[in-house]
C-alpha cells in the first residue's frame, strides 16, 4: 500500500487519504517536520486506490496540456499590486472566479501564522486570506474532496496549489472538468512547516508578544527585496530582507529546509499539469517603478486556461514574452533544486540551537558580515546599480 512509497518520491500532497474509501490512511511526521501517509491495516480493504492514483507513482500529465503561451503581468490597480507577493495575478483570477458565482480553493494561514492549510472560500474576505507567498508545507487533507463535491453541486472552483498539489487533485478528480480551473505557481521547494514554526517561535520570543500577521515576500521597500514583515500584539514590527532575513537566506541560498522530493521534482517540465502557470517574472527588464511593484510571469496552458486569462485581461497590464525569456530569470521552472550541503546539520541541531543562529552559522555568515553586505546591498540600490 502507499505506506512503501519512498520519501524521495512522496510530496505530502495527501490525496491518498481522500481517495481512500475505508478511511484507513493517517500521517506520521518526521523529525523534520514533514508528512507521509501510514495504513492502519485493520481497516485497509487492499484495494490498491492509494497507489494506483498516487501522481508520485503514475502518469501525472495533464492530456490537455500545450505548449505555453508566456506573458509578463501585473494587477492594474496598484493596490492590489502592491499588496500581492508578485503582480498581483493571482488575485485576480481569484477575484474572476467570486464574480462568477464560484469558489476559491487556496492556501491559508492558520490563527497564530504558524502553519497552512489548504480550503474553500467564496467571499472577498476568503481572498484576502489566500493572497500572498506562504514559502512553507500547506496542509491539503480533505480539500480534494471538497473541490469534487463543489463540483458536484454545479459550482465552478479555481484551485492553486504548488504543481504537486495540483496534480494530486487532477489524479483524485480523474476527468477534465470544464467547471475547474486549475493554477500552480512556479516554485523552487517545499518547504519544513515544522521549521517555519520555529522561525515564527523565535520571532514572538524576541518581540515579547505572539504575532498578528506574517507576510512574506512584503513590498515595503520592494518587489526585488523578498522582504518579511510581522505584526505583534504588543505593537512591535518585524521587517527583514534578502539580506538579514534567516528565513529568506536559509531557503533561497542554504537550501537547508525544503522536503527532500523537491531535489527530484516531477514537474519541471515545459508542459505542465495545469491551466495556469504564475510566479515572478524575475529578470525582466523593466522600469524602477515596475520592479519595485513586482511583476509576474503567466504560462498559459491549456485552451481553458487562455479562455479564462482572456476574461480577465481588462484588469492586467499584459505582454507576450518569450518562454526562454521566462525560464532564463527563472531556473526553477524546468530545473529542480539541490539539497544544501548543510542540510543534515540543521536537522540534527535545529531542536538544541535557535533557528537563526544555527542559519547563519551554517551559512558562514556574521553579525558583522551581515552588516556590510547589507550596507554594500542598499548602495547598489540607491545607485541603481
Amino acid at each position: 500500500m502507499i505506506d512503501t512509497i519512498k520519501q524521495i518520491d512522496c510530496t505530502g500532497c495527501k490525496m491518498c487519504k481522500d481517495v481512500c474509501p475505508v478511511n484507513a490512511i493517517a500521517y506520521e511526521t518526521d523529525r523534520e517536520g514533514f508528512w507521509y501517509p501510514w495504513v492502519d491495516y485493520d481497516k485497509c480493504i487492499k484495494c490498491g486506490k492509494c497507489v494506483k492514483t498516487c501522481p508520485s507513482l503514475s502518469d501525472c500529465h495533464n492530456p490537455s496540456a500545450q505548449e505555453p503561451k508566456v506573458y509578463a503581468a501585473w494587477a492594474l490597480s496598484d493596490e492590489v499590486r502592491l499588496k500581492s507577493t508578485s503582480g498581483g495575478v493571482f488575485y485576480i483570477l481569484a477575484e474572476a472566479m467570486l464574480g462568477r458565482g464560484g469558489t476559491i480553493a487556496a492556501c491559508k494561514y492558520t490563527d497564530d501564522y504558524k502553519a497552512a492549510y489548504h480550503t474553500i472560500g467564496d467571499t472577498v474576505e476568503d481572498l484576502e486570506a489566500f493572497k500572498g507567498s506562504k514559502y512553507f508545507q500547506s496542509d491539503t487533507e480533505g480539500i480534494y474532496k471538497r473541490v469534487k463535491e463543489e463540483l458536484k453541486n454545479g459550482r465552478q472552483v479555481l484551485f492553486c496549489g504548488a504543481p504537486c498539489q495540483v496534480a494530486g487533485l487532477n489524479r483524485f478528480i480523474g476527468t477534465d472538468n470544464p467547471d475547474l480551473i486549475t493554477a500552480d505557481f512556479i516554485c523552487r521547494g517545499i518547504n519544513s512547516p515544522m521549521v517555519f514554526k520555529k522561525y515564527v517561535d523565535q520571532c514572538e520570543k524576541h518581540h515579547g508578544s505572539p504575532v498578528k500577521k506574517v507576510h512574506l515576500k512584503n513590498k515595503n521597500k520592494g518587489w526585488m527585496r523578498l522582504g518579511t514583515y510581522m505584526e505583534f500584539q504588543n505593537g512591535k514590527t518585524y521587517y527583514r530582507d534578502r539580506i538579514t532575513d534567516p528565513w529568506v537566506n536559509g531557503y533561497v541560498r542554504g537550501d537547508l529546509f525544503m522536503r527532500l522530493c523537491c531535489g527530484e521534482c516531477k514537474y519541471k517540465e515545459r508542459i505542465r499539469v495545469t491551466d495556469i502557470s504564475i510566479g515572478d517574472f524575475w529578470g525582466l527588464k523593466g522600469t524602477a517603478d515596475d520592479l519595485f511593484k513586482g511583476i509576474s510571469v503567466i504560462l498559459v496552458n491549456t485552451e481553458k486556461g487562455a479562455e479564462y486569462l482572456e476574461s480577465v485581461k481588462n484588469k492586467l497590464f499584459i505582454e507576450e514574452h518569450s518562454y526562454d525569456e521566462a525560464s532564463k530569470g527563472n531556473g526553477c521552472l524546468l530545473n529542480s533544486v539541490k539539497m544544501g550541503a548543510h542540510r543534515q546539520e540543521f536537522f540534527d541541531r535545529i531542536n538544541t540551537t535557535e533557528f537563526e543562529n544555527l542559519v547563519w552559522s551554517l551559512l558562514g555568515e556574521t553579525k558583522k558580515s551581515i552588516f556590510i553586505k547589507e550596507l554594500k546591498y542598499n548602495l547598489k540600490a540607491k545607485l541603481g546599480r
